[in-house]
């Protein structure tokens, strides 16, 4: 396949721990290479499965490795033929490491049975294996596997791991892929992507992708339904607790999707509130400085229901003067 046209998520994966986007605590992990059996866990589209790749030498290909989707192929057999046989036999590439490699992509989707028979690999062939399972739901993943692995969490710990890597994704698209890709996407629109699909890297260079064959962003705006657009405008002219502006929020949106909130409190809400409401539009572009505001706090939000319910918070006191 020509790498033109590759999508961008593949064109720019990356072949070595040097170009991946990692936590210090992750990269640190690796400064000597492998050398304990790993369990790469944490959200989709993170770069636990590309990691996995680097460490057993896909890419490099220095390394004898066996790298089996676990999702497709769930049957107890694959352990007593394909990962007995590889242990045993002697590699085929010429190598200076004498350690042999295993990867077992989501690893949730296996058995009882599988994750138990896999134990006994383990204590077999720990001298000269190494293995490495990857999985999006670690608690999916029995206390038997998981004592004999090292489990190394992708997901953000804090706000300042949050937003180092919200900064380096800023970068390697600003400064390397939109240049190799001769084309520019304004900054407030691409940190609009990063947050959207934060920490999914995959799902925020499709947005990219997106972008660079439409000249638009999808605000999902088309994703979302007229009644609950309506309830959401309306909830804004009404006295409500914090408790129920907490539970309207968790009920409609929940914290993933508190960015689509405040994209429909943008120009659609704009819309309807001069038809619906009357407002005029001194009020409405207050309300304007409010969404720029927060948009950009939803970058390093510990909590963004919390960040939605303070613009709810801010929507009322304008509209009710």
């Amino acid at each position: 396949m020509s790498i033109k046209k590759l999508l961008l998520w593949e064109k720019y994966r990356p072949k070595s721990i040097e170009d991946m986007i990692l936590l210090p605590r992750i990269r640190n992990y690796f400064e000597s290479g492998v050398s304990s059996n790993y369990i790469l866990h944490g959200h989709y589209g993170t770069g636990k499965t590309t990691l996995a790749r680097i460490l057993i030498g896909k890419y490099s290909n220095d390394k004898a490795f066996l790298e089996i989707n676990s999702s497709l192929y769930t049957s107890i057999d694959i352990l007593r033929n394909e990962v007995e046989s590889f242990c045993k036999t002697v590699p085929m590439i010429e190598s200076n490491d004498p350690i042999k490699y295993i990867f077992l992509d989501e690893f949730e989707r296996v058995s009882t049975n599988y994750q138990d028979a896999l134990k006994a690999f383990i204590e077999k062939y720990h001298k000269n294996v190494r293995f490495i399972l990857t999985t999006n739901h670690l608690n999916k993943i029995s206390d038997g596997i998981k004592s004999r692995f090292t489990c190394i969490d992708f997901d953000q710990k804090d706000p300042k791991e949050e937003k180092f890597l919200k900064t380096e994704i800023f970068r390697k698209i600003k400064d390397i892929i939109l240049p190799n890709e001769e084309f520019d996407i304004p900054k407030e629109k691409l940190v609009y992507i990063i947050n959207k699909k934060f920490p999914d890297f995959r799902s925020i260079l499709l947005e990219v992708q997106n972008f660079k064959e439409t000249g638009e962003l999808n605000y999902m705006e088309t994703n979302v339904s007229n009644k609950l657009k309506s309830d959401l405008y309306n909830f804004l002219y009404i006295d409500s607790s914090y408790e129920e502006i907490y539970h309207f929020l968790m009920d409609n949106f929940g914290a993933e999707k508190i960015d689509m909130m405040i994209a429909l409190l943008g120009r659609s809400f704009v819309k309807w509130s001069l038809e619906e409401k009357r407002e005029n539009i001194e009020k409405l572009f207050k309300l304007n400085y409010i969404i720029s505001d927060y948009s950009e706090k939803l970058e390093t939000a510990t909590d963004p229901i919390i960040l939605g319910m303070t613009i709810i918070g801010k929507f009322r006191e304008i509209l009710k003067t």
